[in-house]
């Protein structure tokens, strides 16, 4: 384990990930703890009101939101685990982060646990698995969590329609 001195450091991209499908089965038996990185992006949809000069003088937002792309190695305590840990959920499928440095996104309220980097995340798809001949393979998932306590949730029900 890394340590610094001189300065206390957010340091590392700690943490596990869960995917599981539409319907809440895990697609493996434990958390995938070899997170490679995150990239969180804070994001809404924006729409700004201009006045008869073409001034912005007031500004909408709605669907505040965090998208995070995650980097992890597929890793399990069995090949047969690992290798499903390599694959991709189901689109409305969603993920679990778990354990990382709780770092807060879009704050309203320190520590509120709907703006935190853990939780339930919806995926959408756009995933992908990247193989080398001389390496580790890579999963990257970009997921998404609706901020709002009202909005979709990555672990609400899913219907056939």
């Amino acid at each position: 384990m890394a340590n610094s001195k001189g300065l206390a450091l957010v340091y590392g991209a700690k943490g596990t990930i869960t995917l599981y499908t539409p319907a809440g089965v895990a697609l493996t038996s434990g958390a995938i703890t070899t997170i490679e990185s995150y990239d969180a992006t804070h994001e809404a949809d924006v729409e700004q009101i201009k006045n008869g000069a073409g001034e912005v003088v007031a500004q909408v937002a709605a669907n505040e939101r965090i998208s995070l792309s995650v980097t992890f190695i597929p890793s399990a305590s069995t090949f047969a685990q690992a290798k499903l840990a390599a694959g991709l959920p189901a689109v409305n499928g969603y993920a679990t982060i778990a354990s990382s440095d709780d770092i807060d996104v879009g704050v309203v309220t320190a520590g509120q646990a709907i703006n935190s980097i853990d939780g339930n995340y919806v995926y959408s798809g756009g995933g992908s698995v990247k193989f080398t001949s001389s390496g580790k393979v890579m999963v990257t998932v970009t997921l998404t969590k609706y901020l709002d306590a009202t909005a979709l949730t990555g672990n609400a029900s899913t219907f056939t329609l």
